[in-house]
């Protein structure tokens, strides 16, 4: 399960690095809406890889608490 986890917060951080690259190329163009986009959801997608990797960070020690337990 931890790999999971794992793999789905370096998902979130490829979304939120490429997001803020296409909203900085946007910018260039002087195409603001088109960027307002990509800041949108670089600002969700960097929100998401922090829960996750919060998440993987809990999970983690549940897994090590459990496993001395034992």
């Amino acid at each position: 399960m931890n790999k999971f986890f794992k793999i789905l917060e370096i998902i979130w951080l490829v979304a939120a690095l490429a997001s803020a690259v296409i909203a900085v190329y946007f910018l260039i163009i002087k195409d603001n809406e088109g960027a307002l986009y990509f800041v949108f959801v670089f600002i969700i997608a960097s929100i998401m890889y922090l829960l996750r990797k919060h998440q993987r960070k809990n999970q983690e020690k549940v897994f090590e608490h459990n496993s001395k337990l034992k």
